[in-house]
């Protein structure tokens, strides 16, 4: 039945004011339902972990337990071990020779934080080490090594903690590779050859020599492994654990599914998958440790996370891949040739490297998310003129051209359609009035102006519909990519992938004093910057041009949402705020045209008729 509430032109109205009204539900919800029980069970993994390091204390005192040993500063934990330093134009650090763990990492041309002075990220740190800045990311114990077992898998026999030699080299460059040597006593003798290229991969080479009587038979292995967890963002639509391409299968599972022993065939991979080719490995947001398998030799792949032995952490994860059966002959050597990357999440290198060391899907180490069909070709467009004309942003609004302008047929069609709808408002009005009392009549009425007229009362919804999953990717693409991280804009946004940082509480900067605007709840009613502000009246720009709902009530809610929205977008990447602010200007545009082409009389128009008023006639002239 149509009437004065439910005729056609409220329906649609409603069911955008619903699509918007569910839109900041789930957004509310979000911090209510996600983040807040995300937080709550962080702080209560932390209880409970203070609580058994009180418990083994108290046993310790008590004489029951052996002491624990306490993670120390990262830096005198570097100064008392034998290392060998590396020096790369895009990496430094140093490799440990207990073990030839690379452990200790920064990445050179990343910073902390957007001043040119800040330290260099740190990503990769030695066992038992702590940050003395709980902010540097990721904080928490991270290294790759190689090893060797014997034939069944079960005994290590070079492994995290054995003492090579170095034989040869000072420092590790791209030009100056390292060799290791190990004697196990026994007859077999390692020479490890370590090198490292412009970017963040290492190659390790392993010569396993056979100087005894008798044949060995030996395993090779490679893990990347990490102690504790780190500092979680704890976004849900960004990933963050166990990563990896195993059997030509992408795996993406979290932390603490893999501590429950749940996920992606959690029990399978923790004992093992078999696997040609590939890699496994631990992501952070923009940052990725993997190990790297032979595209042409059976390896069987793992991830698994167990309790800390040492009581130093509650969990180790843990994933890596040991090699089939190796058989050396007596007097015979066996080669076998490993890759670790650590490193940025830089898509046109992954891509490099997916071609030159043919890593199967190593591009996936970006969290693309389920839109990877929209996100991965947005991000190219994206990437394309970021590198044209050097600035994200500009790269951000040329990008939205191109998705406009691919757009504008089907927009054409129903703006075309929003601007008929908008055109017969009055006499759609005046047969609500004439048949208010006769629902049927009203119905029958109201579908034969639709026909009359050539509408489709719900085209105008089209335009919506086709920019959720645009809005989602490019969500997505500042989300995980790093070319957003820190990239400036202009004037006061120096940093696109963050929240604009004005805030209208003092006065967008003018007053001496932080916005509070990590205050739980509120927080973001706090965070209203200058660009959501301009995204708030964009979006009232297209709430004008739009069809307006007969109804009282809907027509306040559907003018109120702009106001909502703005606080809503407050504490969005800066990036996301400029690109939805640049499309509601272009599709004002768009609409503006073709609504005065369809000989409609906006919004628009009767405030431009107010301070350009003219002799005669009534609005602008009619585009033709």
């Amino acid at each position: 039945m149509l009437n004065r509430d439910t005729g056609p032109d409220a329906g649609s109205s409603r069911n955008l004011i619903l699509a918007m009204v569910i839109g900041l539900v789930i957004f509310i919800g979000y911090d209510f339902l996600v983040l807040r029980p995300m937080s709550e069970q962080q702080r209560a993994f932390e209880k409970a972990q203070k609580a058994q390091q009180i418990e083994t204390k108290a046993k310790q005192e008590a004489g029951l337990a052996p002491a624990t040993p306490v993670n120390r500063d990262r830096a005198a934990i570097l100064s008392e071990s034998a290392r060998v330093a590396f020096d790369a134009p895009e990496i430094d650090g140093s490799i440990s020779l207990q073990g030839a763990r690379i452990d200790d990492l920064s990445l050179k041309n990343y910073r902390q934080r957007i001043e040119k002075d800040s330290p260099e990220v740190v990503f990769l740190s030695p066992e038992g080490s702590k940050s003395p800045d709980p902010n540097l990311a990721p904080f928490v114990p991270t290294y790759g090594f190689f090893g060797w077992t014997d034939f069944t898998g079960t005994q290590v026999i070079v492994g995290d903690t054995t003492a090579w030699t170095l034989t040869s080299g000072e420092t590790l460059t791209t030009q100056t590779p390292l060799t290791l040597r190990y004697d196990t006593g026994d007859g077999l003798v390692i020479e490890r050859t370590i090198a490292v290229d412009q970017h963040y991969m290492f190659n390790v080479k392993d010569v396993v020599i056979n100087n005894s009587a008798t044949p060995r038979a030996l395993r090779n292995f490679g893990v990347v492994r990490r102690h504790g967890l780190p500092k979680l963002l704890n976004f849900m639509t960004l990933h963050e654990g166990f990563t990896g391409v195993v059997n030509g299968r992408h795996f993406e599972i979290d932390y603490g599914p893999t501590e429950k022993g749940e996920g992606q065939e959690a029990e399978k991979l923790k004992g093992g998958l078999p696997s040609t080719g590939g890699w496994v490995g631990i992501t952070d947001k923009y940052w990725l440790a993997a190990v790297l398998m032979d595209p042409k030799t059976p390896v069987t792949a793992s991830m698994r996370a167990f309790p800390d032995p040492t009581g130093r952490d509650r969990f180790i994860y843990e994933a890596g891949y040991i090699g089939n059966q190796v058989d050396i002959p007596a007097g015979d050597r066996a080669e076998v040739s490993n890759n670790f990357f650590a490193g940025a999440k830089d898509v046109d290198q992954l891509n490099a490297y997916k071609t030159s060391l043919n890593v199967t899907d190593f591009d996936k180490a970006v969290d693309w998310g389920n839109f990877w069909f929209l996100t991965r070709p947005f991000y190219a467009i994206l990437d394309f003129f970021g590198d044209m004309i050097g600035n994200m942003g500009l790269a951000i609004m040329l990008t939205t051209v191109v998705v406009k302008a691919a757009m504008f047929p089907l927009v054409y069609q129903s703006f075309r359609s929003m601007g008929k709808l908008k055109k017969v408002q009055p006499l759609m009005q005046e047969l609500q009035t004439r048949f208010a009392n006769d629902k049927a009549r009203l119905q029958q009425e109201m579908v034969n102006l639709y026909k009359r007229e050539k509408i489709n009362p719900v085209a105008g919804c089209v335009p919506i519909l086709l920019q959720i999953p645009i809005f989602y990717a490019l969500y997505k693409v500042l989300l995980v990519t790093i070319d957003l991280r820190h990239a400036p804009f202009f004037g006061w946004i120096q940093d696109l992938s963050a929240p604009d940082p004005t805030s209208w509480v003092n006065l967008f900067g003018i007053l001496p004093f932080q916005a509070p605007v990590d205050w739980p709840i509120i927080g973001f009613l706090v965070a209203v910057g200058i660009w959501p502000i301009l995204y708030g009246i964009s979006m009232a720009g297209v709430t004008a041009l739009s069809p307006q709902s007969t109804d009282p009530i809907q027509r306040r809610v559907f003018q109120l949402m702009p106001i909502l929205f703005t606080f809503m977008f407050a504490t969005f990447a800066a990036g996301m705020v400029i690109y939805w602010t640049w499309s509601n200007l272009l599709s004002i545009l768009q609409q503006y045209v073709i609504m005065r082409r369809e000989g409609v009389e906006t919004e628009i128009d009767k405030v431009l008729a107010k301070f350009f008023p003219k002799s005669g006639g009534s609005g602008p002239p009619v585009v033709k």
